[in-house]
């Protein structure tokens, strides 16, 4: 893989962007690409909204066009039928690009933007190769696992997903195991370009000085959404286990009480913080808890899913300036991570209930530990994580012309 640095620093294009994946300020990959795209010359970006992804107005960024695209009916795609309507948007998808080129004629892009998730990606695609264009593409999932259509499509999905990957100006892995991945796969290589904070992020320099005393009631933090089983599984565990020290799980993201009775994760120590905005969540972090967790699924069910994706919840939380306990399993992303920045967190790769409870008890009784974890967190994230860094890598990538990195 050709590092960022090696690319030379051209005009930035005239950009067009049409993914699944709305461009505002919210959560989960929207804010990925909001932070990505918000000192974008605003001049020069055009982003292109599918019928099934629209942004929220007061959300968007702000001075940049926002223009609607029909591809299909989304209510059909949350329906009994969703697989076989799935089929069909998939397959028209790359003939919209005539579509496109009306839309978009007076803008006259230089360069092409999408998110490989859903299906508008395809028109994307397939409209920047008509045109002759760069296509660059940014991956933050597995795309042939989460397509929403029948088996029957296998062939033909892995074969447009195969023929765009190999042939784009440039292909933006989040992590660099989904880049080694893809490079294995496809004979291509990537670059690695990881989530980043926001712009106004009031990242911390240093630990909060409270980590000094030791106390009684240690408080645990989750941050994000509770997708997979075997996760909450995992939390569940956790939380019996705090209750013996007198210690409490938070969990802040869009876990309602009907949720979490569903999850099993209705408890005396488990409080559900809610959904905030980053900043004000890393604030809350900050004054209130004591430990940040990062759980990752255990079930060879989503060993993919684990092995290539990165938890964008790690953006956040290296800048709390709290200590993290990560528990999830050996092949998985984030423990990887972790261990080749080693003291950066608290490891847990094992579903054995002893070395869970041995892990908290380090970070309950030791806040000399709890601090120096803490600080060892800021110092990577801050440089895997800045907005600085994320924009140089995506700015430099950005003029790479070429079908092979």
């Amino acid at each position: 893989m050709i590092a960022p640095k090696a690319l030379s620093a051209s005009p930035l294009p005239r950009l067009l962007y049409l993914a699944d994946v709305p461009v505002e300020a919210s959560f989960y990959g929207s804010i990925l690409l909001y932070r990505l795209l918000e000192d974008y010359p605003t001049e020069k970006l055009l982003i292109v909204e599918p019928t099934m992804a629209r942004s929220n107005d007061s959300r968007r960024l702000k001075n940049v066009r926002y223009l609607p695209f029909w591809i299909g009916w989304p209510r059909l795609l949350h329906s009994r039928f969703a697989r076989r309507y799935g089929a069909l948007v998939a397959r028209r998808s790359p003939r919209l690009h005539r579509k496109l080129s009306r839309l978009t004629r007076s803008f006259q892009a230089e360069a092409v933007l999408t998110v490989t998730h859903g299906y508008s990606w395809l028109t994307a695609a397939a409209f920047a190769e008509r045109n002759r264009l760069p296509l660059h593409l940014i991956l933050h999932d597995d795309w042939l696992g989460n397509l929403v259509a029948p088996r029957w499509m296998k062939p033909w999905a892995e074969s447009m997903f195969g023929h765009f990957y190999c042939t784009a100006a440039s292909r933006m892995c989040v992590s660099p195991w989904m880049e080694a991945r893809y490079r294995k796969l496809y004979n291509v290589a990537g670059f690695v370009l990881y989530p980043s904070r926001a712009l106004d992020c009031p990242a911390a320099l240093a630990p909060p000085s409270r980590f000094r005393k030791n106390r009684n009631g240690v408080v645990f933090a989750l941050c994000g959404t509770i997708l997979f089983k075997n996760v909450a599984e995992t939390l569940r565990r956790l939380a019996e286990l705090l209750e013996k020290s007198s210690s409490r799980l938070v969990i802040f993201g869009p876990l309602t009480r009907s949720g979490a009775d569903a999850l099993g994760l209705v408890r005396s120590n488990i409080v559900l913080g809610g959904l905030l905005k980053s900043n004000e969540l890393i604030e809350r972090l900050r004054s209130e808890a004591d430990v940040i967790v990062v759980v990752m699924s255990f079930s060879p069910n989503e060993r993919t899913h684990m092995e290539i994706s990165f938890p964008s919840k790690l953006t956040d939380s290296t800048a709390t300036g709290l200590p993290m306990l990560i528990v999830g399993p050996d092949y998985c992303s984030a423990v990887r991570w972790a261990k080749e920045n080693p003291g950066a967190a608290e490891i847990v790769a094992t579903e054995d209930e002893a070395s869970l409870q041995a892990a908290i008890d380090r970070l309950i009784n030791n806040p000399a530990y709890r601090r120096q974890l803490a600080a060892r967190s800021v110092e990577v994230g801050r440089t895997y994580f800045s907005h600085e860094a994320a924009q140089a890598t995506f700015h430099r990538v950005l003029n790479f012309q070429g079908t092979g990195a």
